[in-house]
């Protein structure tokens, strides 16, 4: 596929780009609420199926009352940046939303790299496609591929250049996860940002 070069200028901030197009790009919503209603009207219903320790701790996690779930909290990690919220416990997840017991917990990396963790065999399909991130066991944080980082290098391909005098902010989607525009990249110069490879999560890209 063909690489080609687009510069985009908004009064006098610009973005650079060298990237082939993106298979499997897809429009985010503002709104958990949109989203989730856009998920069911676009996808099918299907499940994947659960191993044994997974049907116990979302057995235990809807046997517990709401408001004596345990919680996690972002793990400590270079590569890892909090999403300020009052609720996410740093996390990339709405700021009212909580890492609850049983759950997935999407999470932001550092500028240039991507999230290397979600469901396993999970796939673009609700409601898989929240799946994103650790799992909450118990009030412990864990990784669903212990073998690999947090985070991974992206390609390397797209930087934001700022000549506005400024600090701007570039937002990314979180998928796997709600789709809000919750990761950000902080550029007072030349950042480069996260843009997912081919292997991503089920061949996605990032916007």
């Amino acid at each position: 596929m063909r690489l080609s070069v687009v510069q985009a200028v908004f009064g006098s901030a610009a973005l650079l780009l060298s990237v082939p197009p993106a298979a499997g790009s897809y429009s985010h919503r503002h709104a958990h609420l949109h989203d989730l209603q856009h998920h069911a009207r676009r996808h099918i219903h299907a499940h994947h199926p659960a191993s044994s320790d997974e049907r116990a701790h979302a057995d235990a996690h809807a046997s517990a009352p709401l408001g004596r779930r345990a919680t996690c909290s972002l793990p400590n990690d270079p590569d890892l940046v909090p999403v300020p919220g009052a609720s996410n416990n740093g996390f990339a997840m709405s700021p009212d939303q909580s890492c609850t017991s049983g759950s997935y917990c999407p999470f932001a990396c550092r500028p240039g790299k991507v999230m290397a963790q979600w469901q396993p065999g999970s796939t673009y399909v609700y409601p898989q496609s929240m799946n994103g991130g650790l799992f909450c066991d118990g009030g412990t944080p864990k990784k669903p591929f212990p073998d690999k980082p947090y985070c991974v290098d992206g390609t390397g391909t797209v930087s934001a250049v700022n000549r506005c005098g400024d600090t701007v902010a570039f937002c990314q989607t979180v998928l796997p996860g709600n789709e809000a525009m919750l990761i950000p990249t902080e550029v007072t110069g030349t950042s480069v940002l996260a843009v997912p490879g081919p292997s991503y999560w089920d061949g996605t890209a990032a916007q």
